[in-house]
């Protein structure tokens, strides 16, 4: 410093240097804090992608990855209101005039329908109530016509289903496809009503 109070030349680099300085040591310290947060987000991206890919269920029957959960939870979701009335059909149970509508645009009918099965799962907390119902002899495009029109319904869906080649009498034109009784297993999940 001068003798008459003023900075010399000198002492203006010394207060760069330090101002300076302070600048790269919070530069720094702000560097490596986002360094951190971005290797955590990158973490969690990694984890989000292996979530989102994950397939197959856990040992509880449950989906590993959130698209299949997505698809469970919105079914369910749509079982539940529809469980508990909608489309005129109210009440429990597979109605056979829903059916009968699902068939009538594939001009198939069932000669035999079981009577509904109910399976209660606790530990999932929904019960399935399903039913097979028979056909008569028809052809794959009809069978497939009417296991979209079951799944259209929305409240059902199609758990099972076995069919076979008719012998080669029958199928003795193209297209080769004539089905002999196929055999289907319609169903739906249902809530169930957790104890107080």
């Amino acid at each position: 410093m001068a003798k008459d109070g003023m900075p010399t030349k000198g002492d203006h680099l010394k207060y760069y240097c330090i101002v300076f300085a302070i600048l790269v040591i919070v530069i720094l310290v702000v560097a490596i804090q986002q360094r951190s947060t971005l290797q955590r987000y990158q973490r969690a991206n990694k984890q989000a992608q292996n979530l989102l890919k994950a397939a197959g269920r856990t040992a509880r029957g449950r989906p590993r990855g959130i698209g299949d959960l997505a698809i469970e939870v919105e079914k369910f979701v749509k079982g539940y209101k529809e469980s508990v009335g909608g489309e005129g059909d109210t009440g429990d149970g597979i109605s056979v005039k829903r059916m009968e509508r699902a068939e009538m645009g594939v001009n198939m009918k069932n000669i035999y329908a079981s009577p509904e099965q109910d399976d209660p799962h606790p530990s999932k907390g929904y019960r399935t109530r399903s039913r097979e119902f028979t056909y008569g002899p028809c052809n794959l495009e009809q069978f497939t016509k009417l296991i979209w029109n079951i799944e259209r319904i929305g409240r059902y869906r199609v758990y099972e289903l076995r069919w076979k080649l008719a012998d080669k009498k029958v199928n003795a034109l193209a297209p080769f496809n004539r089905i002999s009784k196929p055999v289907i297993r319609v169903g739906y999940r249902q809530p169930l009503t957790r104890k107080k």
